[in-house]
Order: structure tokens, then C-alpha cells, then sequence
């Protein structure tokens, strides 16, 4: 799936575009799936990876909370969901399962490459070092089912951690930077996309 950073910069990339007001709570839901574990009860999985089915139901999740729909919170964790979704159909089931099934090597590169995507993600997006302080502060969470108020501040500083990463020009080794800025503006696109259709 995506990382803890590429969810916090389609997350505020979105906000900007359709102009959400609480951009922390919205921010602050986009991040709350990855908070738990395991994450198939937060991400609303259905199918078999085995047989290629497998996907994430984010519409199953706005139904569910439906009576909270136009909430930033809920709102920025259905964008999470439909990016994640992305990366399941674009990334996950059609390659790098089998990839991963067959190299043991790769896991190791590919997290390492998450890794150095962060200072990279970050300068190309002119994302601000301090992006996430403050933000409990300033967010207003909703304690939901799959995922706890306290579960979610916890998981808050491995996030802030990412962002603190040095720029590095050591290359990827799984990924190239034009498959995860597209890999990122699709889900941008979609997530805008959704939330005007949905909404």
C-alpha cells in the first residue's frame, strides 16, 4: 500500500483542491487506516489476493458512516481507502505480489525505497517539514470502530518521524519517482473525483 507520507500528501494535495476548512481533521483521517494492525478490518478488504480479487470496499465505508459523510475525518480516511485501492489494482496484485512471492530479496528494497521515496516526495511536492505538528491539537478525530482515538495519536510520531528523513540521492531500486507521482496524482484525481460525486 501506499506510505504513512504519500496518504499525508494526497490527503493535503486534496484539501487544497476542493478546499476543505479543517484541513487537520481531514489530514488526520487520511492517516488513521495505517494505525492499527492488522489492517484488514480498517481497510474494508473484500476478495482473495490469491485468486486477484481482493480490493478495498471504500464505498461499504462511506455507507457505513454515512450520518458522518461530509465529516473532514471520515472524509479523509475514504480518501486513504480509494488510494490504497489504487495501489492494491495498480502495483500490488498485477506485480509485486508475484515479485515478493518469488525474490525474498525485494521486500527489503522495496521498504527501502519507501524510505528514500519520503525526502524525495517531499521536495517534489514542497511539502512543509512541520505539516503534522500540532495537528492532534487542532483536529477534531472521531472515535470510530476500526480505528481508536488513542490507536491514532500513537501512530502520529512514526509519521512525523518520515517527514524528518534527509534528502538522499541514492536511486530506487523497485520504483521510479514517475510510477509513484503517478501513482499519486491518480489517487488525488479520484479522491477529488469521489468526494463530488459522493458527497
Amino acid at each position: 500500500m501506499g506510505s504513512r507520507l504519500m496518504h499525508t500528501i494526497i490527503a493535503h494535495e486534496i484539501a487544497s483542491r476542493i478546499g476543505v476548512a479543517d484541513t487537520s481533521s481531514f489530514i488526520l483521517g487520511a492517516i488513521a487506516p495505517d494505525a492499527v494492525a492488522p489492517k484488514d478490518f480498517s481497510h474494508f478488504y473484500i476478495g482473495d489476493s490469491n485468486d486477484y480479487t481482493r480490493s478495498i470496499d471504500y464505498q461499504a465505508f462511506l455507507h457505513k458512516y454515512n450520518k458522518y459523510k461530509n465529516n473532514p475525518y471520515i472524509l479523509g480516511y475514504y480518501t486513504h481507502l480509494i488510494a490504497d485501492d489504487i495501489w492494491l489494482n495498480g502495483f500490488f496484485l498485477p506485480w509485486l505480489k508475484n515479485r515478493l512471492e518469488n525474490d525474498t530479496s525485494l521486500l527489503e528494497r522495496y521498504h527501502n525505497d519507501f524510505k528514500l521515496l519520503n525526502s524525495k516526495l517531499m521536495s517534489h511536492y514542497k511539502t512543509n517539514r512541520d505539516l503534522l505538528k500540532g495537528i492532534l491539537g487542532a483536529a477534531h478525530p472521531m472515535e470510530i470502530e476500526e480505528v481508536s482515538i488513542t490507536q491514532l495519536s500513537s501512530f502520529i510520531p512514526y509519521v512525523e518521524q518520515d517527514m524528518k528523513l534527509l534528502q538522499t540521492d541514492k536511486p530506487l531500486q523497485v520504483f521510479t519517482m514517475e510510477m509513484i507521482i503517478g501513482y499519486i496524482e491518480t489517487s488525488i484525481d479520484m479522491g477529488v473525483q469521489s468526494i463530488k460525486t459522493n458527497i
